[in-house]
C-alpha cells in the first residue's frame, strides 16, 4: 500500500470514529451514523479478507473478526448504544489494520 493510500485510509477511519464518538458520546445513538460506520467497517473487513492472499495472513483473521463485530452491531446490539459504540470503534480499528496488513507486499 502506498503512503497516500495509507494516509487516506487512516483519515477516513478517524473521521468515522469521530462521528461515532461525536455529540458528547451520543453519535452512536443516531441510527444513520451507526449504520454507516458499521457498513464502512464491513466494507473494509471484506476488502481485507478478499486481498489477504497478497499480504500477511493476520489481515485475514483481523478482517474476519472486524466483519463479525460489524455484523453484530447491525443485527444484535441495535438498541444498546454503549456496547454498540465500543464494538464499532474496535471494529473500525481492526478493519483498518487488517486492510493495511492485507496490502503489504
Amino acid at each position: 500500500m502506498s503512503r497516500s493510500g495509507l494516509v487516506i485510509l487512516v483519515i477516513l477511519s478517524l473521521v468515522v470514529v469521530g462521528f461515532v464518538i461525536g455529540k458528547n458520546g451520543k453519535g452512536a445513538n443516531n441510527y444513520i451514523v451507526r449504520n454507516t460506520a458499521a457498513v464502512y467497517s464491513l466494507i473494509l473487513s471484506l476488502l481485507a479478507i478478499v486481498k489477504s492472499n497478497q499480504g500477511m495472513i493476520q489481515g485475514f483473521y483481523m478482517g474476519v473478526l472486524a466483519f463479525i463485530l460489524g455484523f453484530l452491531v447491525l443485527t444484535v446490539y441495535k438498541k444498546r448504544y454503549d456496547i454498540c459504540r465500543i464494538l464499532l470503534i474496535v471494529s473500525i480499528v481492526l478493519a483498518t489494520i487488517a486492510t493495511y496488513f492485507s496490502y503489504i507486499k
